[in-house]
């Protein structure tokens, strides 16, 4: 399998804005895959996570990043300390209203707040939908954010490339990816979603 999405992620964070000399909070790191990339542009990055073999990993893995373990919700910061709150694929894992007005309180008046998302009708959401439908979430993520009262700057849609060398391994990763058994029936589905790519 080859993907670029963190790659893709972190370019596109980048054209929007400068990590330079700018106290980061990422919020959702996860395992840190995006992390690692953030932190080679900026020495000053706080990630959280609530999940503790998540931020076990991250710390292991990566060396530098503070990583700590929280919530979003309920940041464990003073108010007004942060230059720049980053979302990266995070926001609709939790409760995105409480998140967004969370951030806002920890970030410098001229601060900023990014929110990377999946977009719903992406090919390969189309294919995690499959196995794991998180519409409503992200829906309610979107709503979220129009309903902050922050002042949104920008939005904008981009694409990272997937390819996995046969169905199986698409197959199989989608279900290692939300730890949920294989299931025949979902198998089938993402076989006839492929189509004729399956082939090519």
């Amino acid at each position: 399998m080859y993907e670029d999405s963190a790659q893709k992620i972190v370019e596109k964070i980048l054209q929007l804005t400068s990590l330079s000399g700018r106290l980061v909070l990422e919020i959702g790191c996860g395992d840190g895959r995006i992390t690692s990339l953030l932190f080679t542009h900026t020495t000053q990055l706080v990630a959280i996570d609530p999940d503790p073999d998540l931020i076990r990993k991250a710390r292991f893995e990566n060396t530098g990043v503070d990583f700590r373990l929280a919530k979003g919700e309920d940041l464990p910061f003073f108010d007004n300390c942060f230059d720049l709150v980053l979302f990266t694929l995070s926001l609709h894992h939790q409760e995105s209203s409480c998140a967004l007005s969370e951030a806002g309180r920890v970030l410098k008046s001229d601060g900023q707040i990014l929110v990377v998302e999946p977009a719903d009708d992406g090919e390969v959401e189309q294919f995690f939908t499959l196995v794991h439908d998180e519409k409503k979430d992200k829906e309610k993520a979107q709503q979220a954010i129009r309903q902050s009262g922050l002042n949104l700057v920008d939005t904008e849609i981009f694409s990272a490339t997937w390819m996995f060398d046969d169905k199986e391994e698409l197959c199989r990763s989608l279900f290692d990816y939300y730890e949920v058994p294989f299931d025949p029936d979902v198998a089938r589905q993402i076989s006839t979603l492929l189509g004729a790519k399956q082939n090519s």
